[in-house]
């Protein structure tokens, strides 16, 4: 794949150079466009690919010699899906959890495979449009409720589960593509040759032993990994160096990737699975943050791409179509999805408030819809409906979310299904109400001994704190000790987010370093702007700055010094201004003779 770009000819070369300044520059310049009205990156992505693509201005001719780029952004994409897929999010509440989530995307799916059928598709084509569009937008959703510091609430917890599991039913998704196509006999396996190779025992047997060998070695890859990447990772720090580490990480995926290939499953899966190995490791907070810039560039490259294959004609030809298809999909995932939250135990303004902000498809709907169409499982005018489908439900996201939170509001007293009689979701804040620990939220970042005496005072005061530290023994003791401790460079915006910024009522900056003070303070006050920030500065020229950049408080090295210097200083000299007129008396009331002891 890469090898393939490398060894191409010059002008091939200079043309997927330019390929790529033209999507750059206009999906830049759409995305900005679109920011007033708020929409998402992704639709503006797409949209920009619409404009420049071949059946519009023609900007770009054709999306072949950017294949490679394509499959590096999903790689990515997916590891670092997979980095975030920690199933502590799981933890409460488990089992309603996974039934919400598997339960909604399966009855999705299978409600709306017939209603595909009915718009006139084949039942192969049908049923690879409605897995895609019973995904939901990870990515938007949860920065949507992050903005509404909704992640501690009930309803937020539930979308964020619901959205774990869907990203987890994306693998089966993707592993039954090649299944789906010989099924529409696009690639050269009619469905029936497909039944007689598989009636016979010789073809039954191979069958089942390539499908054991498959699962061993994703089992093999998964075991070697929990035991090799942390120790790798944490090698390639022993330098210091946060690059080292990251490329360690992207190269571990992209070998997984490789290999998950070798046996049989794509290059995505196996990116997934590295991320997945690596998310119970303190890495991959900073990992995250590391690869998110790059990861953000490949998927404008993607999604542009993508959006290049839309044809402005068909979608004005079946518009109603469109605005059908779409209003379908969300009025059935908003039922879908609240009617099974409702059902396993949550009251009816949370069950609409989820299903609300679920009922969009999302970004693995996008991706699930490019491999089905590059399968030849949906032609060029599905695929081009169905992603002005998706890209019209991001759109109204924000509008959906905002009327689920208002609509829960207003029925927040109707109670849980009749059936049940007691449920841990009943509650918004059952999580954490037994205890005044969770009503303030405190940053910590670096944990020297400074650090380390204001986390001791916090933790006697009964206040939640996050240290950020980036000391891997240090996170990793603290950790075993049970403190809420993350791994990776403050100044990292995802460190940050991982932390809780958004949520924290204060951001304590311990570390002795003022370039990094001040780049945290201005991180952290364009995310949250009410927070509270109190730094620290070994120099008093350094006060000003960081205060202009967001600091509330700052703490100088030197002033501090100097005052605690004097303190100890002015308690001495008020002892001795004590002990002096003692010491005076004292003589005064010796014997007479004692003046004169030595004549």
């Amino acid at each position: 794949m890469i090898a393939s770009l490398l060894n191409a000819a010059p002008h091939s070369d200079w043309a997927i150079i330019m390929d790529l300044v033209v999507i750059l520059v206009s999906a830049a310049v759409v995305a900005v466009v679109m920011q007033p009205m708020r929409l998402a990156a992704i639709p503006a992505y797409l949209i920009a690919g619409a404009f420049i693509g071949p059946r519009a201005f023609g900007l770009v001719p054709s999306t072949g010699g950017l294949g490679a780029i394509s499959h590096l952004a999903i790689i990515l994409l997916l590891f670092g899906i997979g980095l975030e897929l920690h199933l502590s999010v799981l933890k409460h509440r488990l089992m309603r959890m996974i039934v919400a989530g598997f339960g909604s995307c399966l009855l999705s799916i299978a409600i709306g495979w017939p209603i595909a059928i009915g718009f006139g598709l084949t039942p192969p084509a049908a049923l690879a449009v409605s897995m895609a569009l019973a995904l939901s937008s990870t990515a938007l959703v949860m920065r949507i409720i992050a903005e509404r510091r909704e992640l501690r609430r009930m309803r937020g917890r539930l979308a964020l589960s619901i959205l774990v599991i869907q990203d987890m039913i994306v693998l089966g998704m993707l592993a039954a593509i090649p299944a789906l196509a010989s099924w529409a006999g696009t690639d050269g396996i009619t469905a029936a040759d497909t039944n007689v190779q598989l009636a016979g025992d010789s073809g039954t047997l191979r069958f089942i032993i390539e499908a054991i060998l498959r699962v061993g070695g994703v089992v093999t890859l998964i075991v070697l990994g929990r035991v090799m990447l942390p120790r790798v990772l944490r090698a390639s720090f022993k330098g210091g160096s946060l690059e080292v580490m990251t490329l360690a990480g992207v190269s571990a995926a992209l070998l997984a990737a490789v290999v998950a290939q070798g046996i049989g499953f794509s290059l995505e899966v196996g990116a997934f699975l590295a991320g997945f190995m690596l998310a119970g490791t303190p890495f991959r907070h900073q990992l995250s943050g590391q690869i998110g810039p790059l990861r953000d560039i490949f998927i404008a490259v993607f999604f542009t791409t993508l959006g290049m294959k839309l044809d402005p004609s068909i979608l004005a030809q079946w518009w109603w179509v469109i605005i059908a298809g779409g209003a379908l999909m969300m009025v059935l995932k908003t039922a879908v999805i609240s009617g099974v939250c409702w059902a396993l135990g949550t009251t009816t303004g949370i069950a609409i408030a989820v299903g609300l902000s679920l009922a969009q498809a999302g970004e693995f709907s996008l991706i699930v819809l490019g491999a089905t169409h590059d399968s030849g499982i949906i032609d060029d005018a599905t695929l081009a409906m169905a992603i002005a489908i998706v890209v019209i439900s991001l759109i109204l996201t924000p509008a959906l979310v905002e009327f689920g939170g208002r609509l829960s509001r207003v029925m927040s007293k109707i109670g849980t299904a009749p059936w049940i009689k007691s449920s841990p979701l009943r509650d918004a804040t059952h999580a954490g109400s037994h205890a005044t620990k969770t009503s303030q939220h405190v940053i910590i970042a670096g944990y020297g001994p400074i650090g380390c005496l204001i986390a001791e005072e916090l933790e006697q005061a009964g206040i939640n704190y996050t240290v950020v530290e980036l000391n891997p023994t240090t996170v990793q003791e603290q950790s075993r000790r049970g403190r809420s401790v993350i791994f990776g460079d403050v100044r990292n915006l995802e460190v940050l987010e991982s932390a809780g910024i958004r949520s924290a009522h204060a951001l304590v900056l311990t570390i002795p370093d003022e370039e990094a003070v001040l780049r945290t303070c201005a991180v952290a006050r364009r995310r949250a702007p009410d927070v509270f920030i109190a730094a620290r500065t070994r120099v008093l020229s350094k006060k000003a700055g960081i205060m202009e950049v967001g600091a509330d408080s700052v703490t100088v090295d030197e002033t501090s010094a100097a005052t605690e210097m004097l303190r100890a200083v002015m308690i001495r000299l008020d002892t001795d201004s004590e002990e002096t007129p003692q010491r005076q008396n004292t003589e005064s009331d010796a014997p007479p003779d004692s003046e004169n002891r030595d004549d």
